[in-house]
């Protein structure tokens, strides 16, 4: 027998050498997914985002007392019982707050006095007198009412999620209406004609 005879038998054939390697590369590929797989992040849990809060709305409004801007005064919705009421949260980095701050400081010079007529009232969310304080200098705005909701414990009470938003409050202390966005002076008085003409009907009723 010739060596190259002997050879040829003992080389195995391409058959034999593809059936030995596909179960190889097989679990070549298997153990590769696996790797990735461990390696990849692992799904979270669903973040759930709470149902928003009710309406207030022809509800009684929620009474706190908060201290006003000069840290040493207290104010509450019921020092204004008997007259309409506008509540309004704010804070100095809201844009949209800030346009409506001359037509509510406009407001309260042109109601200043009336012990019997509409009020105003802006709750400031979680920012310091001295930050307030100044930001109404820079802006010119005086003599507004700022009460300061330093643990925004009034703002969760009144369900407030977005700024500014302002409540209207009549005379008996109800909500009657809810403003999300700028109010204008039209707006306000709007909205009083409206408290007003319900009062006519409550009492033709």
């Amino acid at each position: 027998m010739s060596l190259t005879a002997e050879t040829k038998r003992s080389t195995p054939s391409p058959t034999l050498l593809i059936l030995l390697i596909l179960p190889l590369f097989g679990i070549f590929v298997a153990l590769l997914m696996l790797a990735l797989d461990t390696r990849a992040p692992q799904p979270t849990a669903p973040t759930f985002v709470p149902a928003p809060p009710r309406s207030l709305v022809n509800f009684a409004a929620p009474d706190f007392e908060l201290p006003l801007l000069d840290g040493v005064s207290l104010v509450s919705p019921s020092d204004y019982a008997g007259r309409p009421l506008f509540i309004n949260f704010w804070a100095t980095w809201c844009a949209p707050c800030v346009r409506e701050l001359p037509a509510f400081a406009e407001f309260v010079a042109q109601h200043a006095g009336d012990d019997n007529g509409p009020a105003l009232l802006t709750v400031n969310l979680g920012e310091p007198a001295a930050v307030i304080s100044s930001f109404l200098d820079e802006i010119s705005i005086a003599n507004l009412p700022v009460a300061m909701d330093i643990n925004q414990v009034v703002k969760r009470d009144y369900g407030v999620q977005n700024l500014p938003t302002t409540f209207i409050i009549d005379g008996a202390g109800q909500i009657r209406y809810m403003k999300l966005g700028e109010m204008t002076s039209e707006d306000m008085e709007a909205y009083l004609d409206a408290l007003a003409q319900a009062d006519r009907q409550d009492q033709g009723a």
